[in-house]
């Protein structure tokens, strides 16, 4: 059970033309009847227009039990749209599509 991406912000003040930030994603932590969540692994998917992620292949992995995860540097005068999915040790992948906007809190 996950119930995916709960947010995705940054703080860049403006102005933001070339500039680049990192976006902090956030969830709660997925169940699994067998895999502790604390071995559970979090892919992410990351696009430039909604709808855009390709569930083939993961944009990064946040760390095994971790609820959070930064980005690298992206530029912060471009929208990006984020998805995160559990999978457990067996390789079992939730098939959410919550998806959040980036959002800049500081502008």
């Amino acid at each position: 059970m996950f119930a995916g991406l709960e947010s995705a912000t940054t703080c860049v003040p403006g102005p933001i033309a070339g500039q680049a930030a990192s976006y902090h994603l956030s969830w709660d932590p997925a169940t699994d009847d067998v895999t502790p969540s604390t071995k559970i692994v979090y892919d992410i998917y990351q696009a430039t227009k909604a709808g855009g992620e390709d569930f083939s292949s993961a944009t990064y992995t946040a760390r095994r039990g971790g609820t959070s995860f930064n980005t690298p540097p992206l530029p912060a005068d471009a929208v990006f749209y984020f998805v995160v999915r559990a999978r457990d040790r067996a390789g079992n992948r939730d098939a959410n599509e919550v998806e959040r906007q980036g959002v800049n809190l500081c502008v």
